[in-house]
């Protein structure tokens, strides 16, 4: 984790690094252990302060963190921000920032905004889960093992990357965070049919992630799985229920999340900082003769991870 404090700020963002030479396209080409790049995890990140970051404190902060990342081999780092925080903006002398899409959240302020900001056609489909016998129930975060062939099948329908799919490890470990995540399942018939991960503090919620069994699809189980869950953090005082984006900007994932606020969409907004940059272009240079027709100008933030 990364810690600053001076007399004027103070700020802390949380991120891992890795070998870059551990990586498919470099492994054998460059020595282990010597260059590294850091991102943040997976999901929104990005820099927690309770005030303004000053101007002087971002060069100061630059200055220690171009000094130690070069004594690392930290070449690069990458950063997610956080739509609720809009945290993008904290601090722009330190990262090269770009939006990326838009993401959408609820407002949970009462249930009966919730239910008010949702389009007709969306709720017409919670009424109908409910018509339909479908009924939501909370469970603790350890009790994954329904949710894990739910979410699986998803990807696969959905044909995600790999970068979607984890290993039951991933399952396990969120049990550490039992005090603030939770599964919501739908059920009909006593069966899991639809499930989502999620996380909570007293302020916000976040849809982490979620599945639907293809042949229950036609039943809305998502449609009333998400108003019940947002009408349950309503319930607790939770302002915000952030649903995230899709993969990319306006495609059917965004297209069905949109439906629960219309006046809910928040920016997503990734950003870098390359701390070496012989490095950084020593690496492209790699990419090149290893590939003649990688183009370093593919739209990543951390063009040689492409």
């Amino acid at each position: 984790m990364i810690d600053y404090r001076d007399d004027e700020s103070r700020f802390c963002y949380v991120l891992m690094m890795t070998d870059i030479a551990a990586a498919a396209k470099f492994k054998g080409k460059i020595e282990e252990n010597k260059y590294f790049d850091c991102e943040t995890p997976y999901g929104y990140g990005g820099p927690l302060c309770d005030a303004p970051i000053t101007e002087k404190s971002q060069r100061k902060f630059m200055e220690e963190m171009q000094e130690y990342a070069v004594q690392k081999g930290i070449v690069s780092q990458f950063v997610r921000f956080h739509p609720l925080l809009l945290n993008h903006e904290a601090a722009p002398l330190v990262f090269e920032e770009r939006y990326l899409h838009d993401t959408i959240y609820m407002d949970t302020s009462s249930p009966d905004l919730i239910m008010t900001n949702m389009d007709s056609k969306n709720r017409n489909m919670v009424r109908k889960a409910v018509k339909n016998g479908v009924t939501i129930v909370r469970k603790n975060i350890t009790e994954y093992q329904d949710f894990i062939p739910i979410y699986v099948e998803t990807m696969e329908k959905d044909q995600a990357d790999d970068y979607y799919f984890f290993d039951e490890a991933y399952f396990k470990a969120q049990g550490s965070l039992s005090e603030n995540a939770c599964i919501f399942y739908a059920m009909m018939e006593d069966k899991p049919i639809a499930a989502a991960i999620v996380y909570y503090n007293d302020k916000f919620a976040h849809y982490h992630l979620a599945g639907t069994h293809t042949e229950y699809r036609k039943f809305a189980p998502s449609n009333l799985l998400l108003y019940e869950t947002a009408c349950r953090a309503s319930e607790k005082g939770i302002k915000k229920f952030h649903l995230g984006g899709g993969i990319t900007q306006d495609d059917n994932l965004f297209g069905f999340k949109k439906q629960f606020n219309k006046n809910g969409r928040l920016p997503f907004v990734i950003g870098r900082t390359v701390f070496d940059k012989n490095a950084y272009d020593m690496l492209l240079k790699i990419r090149k003769k290893d590939d003649p027709n990688f183009d370093e100008d593919n739209g990543r933030m951390i063009q040689y991870r492409a």
